[in-house]
């Protein structure tokens, strides 16, 4: 059995209980289609969880890679760049998440990840992933299910480049981090937030001019406050409103086992 204790994580997640194995608490892990045996599997499979410093390629743009990475804690993010060295940053990764699903069936990836801050990551091979999914239809399920939901992010935040403007974008992405981080309680949510307007930029298509802009209106409107790299929102839902944001989309099942335990 595995036991948990209390801990409270570094990144800003909520105060919950800490499980001995080295998924606790990731996607993988939380899938309300894995059994206990298949969770005891996928966790058998882990081969390394090491610690990475902040600004760190856990694989560059256009490398091969035959291993998942899972931020177990931290955060982290894949980007893209162009030939003049612009930049765009197509997903927020936060404890919990896989870096780069697509390695699953590509060798090579067209996308970097990289940590934004101090991470955990967890290394799951490839082969031991794909061997676990062809015997055990949960963990098949999860993959597919994870996959789902990324896409489904991927198109919500496309929607908010091609069609919102800077205050729509930046109420969006506030409130689908709120949930990812399972971060409300009630109207109003608090969660540590250590992205500097530069990397937010990368992310909304926007300069640092603007996001410090856009910030400071949302301020003044009492939607947002920041202080030492927490991020609070006194009224959820008033910014879902702003931010035409309806969480549905992100499928968060807070029935699963993990959470439960």
């Amino acid at each position: 059995m595995i036991e948990a204790q209390q801990s409270e994580s570094p990144s800003g997640t909520r105060v919950a209980p800490r499980y001995s194995s080295r998924l606790a608490g990731t996607r993988l892990w939380a899938s309300r289609y894995l059994s206990r045996e298949e969770r005891d599997a996928l966790e058998a499979a882990v081969v390394s969880t090491r610690s990475v410093n902040a600004n760190t390629d856990l694989v560059r743009e256009g490398e091969r890679t035959d291993t998942l990475f899972i931020v177990a804690d931290g955060w982290a993010c894949r980007y893209t760049t162009t030939r003049e060295g612009g930049r765009q940053l197509p997903a927020l990764l936060v404890p919990g998440d896989v870096g780069n699903l697509d390695s699953l069936m590509f060798d090579r990836l067209d996308y970097g990840v990289r940590t934004l801050i101090q991470a955990t990551i967890v290394a799951l091979p490839r082969d031991r992933a794909l061997a676990l999914a062809a015997q055990h239809p949960g963990i098949a399920r999860t993959f597919t299910w994870a996959a789902l939901v990324e896409n489904v992010i991927l198109s919500k935040w496309a929607l908010s480049l091609g069609r919102r403007s800077a205050k729509e974008r930046l109420a969006h992405l506030l409130c689908e981090l709120s949930v990812r981080l399972d971060a409300e309680a009630g109207n109003e949510s608090s969660f540590a937030f250590p992205l500097t307007q530069e990397q937010v930029a990368d992310a909304l298509g926007l300069t640092s001019v603007h996001v410090n802009r856009t910030m400071q209106q949302l301020r003044t409107e009492g939607m947002i406050a920041t202080a030492n790299r927490t991020m609070t929102l006194p009224d959820v839902a008033g910014l879902r409103q702003i931010g035409g944001f309806d969480p549905r989309y992100l499928h968060a099942d807070p029935s699963t086992e993990a959470q439960a335990a």
